[in-house]
């Protein structure tokens, strides 16, 4: 049988083409030019004076908007390693990539005051809190390319990387807390809110991702945005709820059969937006 050669565009895709290509064109853009770098990035249609231009720009609509479908992709991935024949699965697997979030935020923490007590530079002492963030998007590209796709090392490292930010929100409320935007931990009942509305289409059976995402997905976005956390993790608590085939694929099922047996809610959701 011959084997179905992938597309131009599926190989654009699956290698995360467009990724490498802006993080090499921004990494050059604001190292050659980072006034100009600053100036696009924070440029709003609506006016440098208008109300809302904060919120309104390039930065706003990356950090907050798009990133919060590429961590419900993650978060789809997790939830399908957890189902049976997952590489997470029981869920007592799920242990182990935890207590690696543990270590991956304390070692970085170490390293770091380690490095500001050698140089006995106390000026930067404070910014402890910056390597303790996981790169998801590129850590997961990476791992994709080492492992390839459905390896059980790839969930593993979501998980890790998902559980990171989780904790690296914590830290930021703590101990880097801004004093014009306090975090309002009361609007985390908009999350929990969104979350029964996600179970409650789950119950009524409703099979296409688009309600989640717009119903419960937007209340839940808007409900961390409120709180002052980062919106992009807003479809993690609602993606766990979307139905799913009951198990994984596993690793060596081909992206073509995969979408032919795809058909449910959480497939749907990936296919479409990766």
């Amino acid at each position: 049988m011959t084997e179905k050669k992938p597309s131009l565009l599926r190989t654009i895709l699956d290698y995360s083409l467009p990724l490498i290509f802006g993080v090499i064109t921004a990494l050059v853009f604001a190292n050659v030019a980072p006034d100009a770098y600053g100036a696009l990035l924070h440029w709003s249609p609506l006016g440098p004076d208008h109300a809302l231009a904060h919120y309104f720009n390039l930065h706003f609509l990356v950090n907050d908007v798009f990133m919060a479908f590429f961590f419900g992709l993650a978060a789809k991935e997790i939830v399908e390693a957890a189902m049976p024949g997952g590489a997470l699965n029981p869920i007592k697997k799920a242990i182990n990539p935890l207590l690696g979030t543990i270590g991956g935020v304390l070692g970085p923490v170490g390293v770091y005051f380690l490095y500001v007590f050698l140089t006995g530079n106390q000026d930067i002492a404070r910014g402890w809190g910056i390597p303790t963030a996981t790169d998801i998007a590129l850590a997961w590209l990476v791992a994709r390319v080492v492992f390839g796709v459905g390896h059980p090392a790839v969930s593993f490292l979501l998980l890790l990387a998902v559980a990171d930010d989780a904790i690296g929100l914590g830290i930021i409320a703590i101990f880097y807390p801004d004093p014009e935007h306090p975090v309002e931990p009361a609007y985390i009942a908009v999350v929990a809110a969104a979350m029964a509305i996600a179970y409650g289409l789950r119950r009524a059976r409703v099979t296409s991702f688009w309600p989640y995402v717009l119903v419960p997905g937007v209340i839940s976005w808007v409900g961390l945005f409120l709180a002052h956390l980062h919106p992009a993790l807003a479809l993690v608590a609602i993606v766990p709820f979307m139905p799913n085939g009951g198990h994984d694929a596993g690793v060596y099922v081909e992206r073509h059969q995969e979408e032919a047996a795809g058909v449910d809610t959480l497939n749907q959701f990936e296919h479409f937006f990766k």
